[in-house]
């Protein structure tokens, strides 16, 4: 986190209530959320990792779609957009200030990533966005992701809102892994350890795994963590199976 005096340039109040603050100290930015830190320009955490870590499984496709829950200062999109093998991004953010905020000011941090013409952008929460998707797919990916990067919270028990909890539940996983395609990767970002969430995806997923990243964070070092996993294969017809026991390419 930044240190010094600060300015707020600006302050919004959102649909759902919750106020959200644009800071600036010196070169860098701040978000604070309800008075409390959130992230800033020049403190990057993880989020590089949690777009590389995804799609580390499938660095041999050239067909990567990817879906990112939560925007932030677009550094997870700009690692996404920055590793071989991606066609499309669908960027799912429920803040209009944040979209702002990235226009305005970030785009110096991150390439201009929303300008890249790969990039989707769709203001909503990430749970109503998926249920429509249910109803009403995009052609394009009308078969589903073979990424999905979320980071739209601190971790699975660290809300930023409480409506996000449903993200993380067994029918949160479900959802989130439905809109893979099979083979397709789910990646968590997370400030500190989930293993309850980490049981919940053993019982949904497969290849589950707990990636510790270092980071420092106020000149302390400390561990971020991303949890990933991959959507199983389609059952298969007795006797059938193409006798590798690995994921058949989605």
């Amino acid at each position: 986190m930044m240190s010094g005096e600060g300015k707020t340039l600006e302050r919004r109040t959102t649909s759902d209530g919750h106020e959200v603050a644009l800071v600036q100290r010196g070169k860098a930015f701040e978000i604070i959320y309800d008075g409390n830190f959130l992230m800033a320009s020049d403190c990057r955490r993880s989020e590089r990792a949690l777009a590389e870590l995804a799609l580390a499984p499938l660095a041999q496709r050239d067909d990567i779609a990817v879906l990112i829950g939560g925007l932030g200062m677009g550094f997870t999109l700009r690692a996404a957009l920055d590793a071989p093998g991606v066609k499309r991004i669908d960027v799912v953010e429920i803040s209009d200030a944040v979209i702002d905020w990235n226009r305005a000011y970030f785009g110096v941090f991150n390439g201009n990533a929303l300008d890249d013409p790969r990039v989707h952008l769709h203001q909503s929460d990430l749970l109503g966005f998926l249920k429509q998707m249910s109803f009403a797919p995009l052609p394009e990916v009308k078969d589903g992701w073979l990424a999905l990067l979320l980071d739209v919270d601190n971790g699975p028990s660290w809300l930023t809102r409480p409506e996000n909890g449903g993200l993380y539940s067994e029918d949160g996983i479900r959802r989130l892994s439905e809109a893979l395609r099979h083979g397709g990767v789910l990646a968590v970002w997370s400030a500190q350890r989930e293993l309850e969430f980490l049981r919940r995806m053993h019982a949904r997923m497969v290849n589950v795994a707990e990636l510790a990243v270092p980071v420092e964070v106020a000149e302390t070092a400390s561990l971020d963590y991303v949890y990933r996993g991959r959507r199983a294969p389609p059952p298969r017809a007795a006797g059938a199976g193409n006798g590798t026991g690995k994921i058949p390419k989605a």
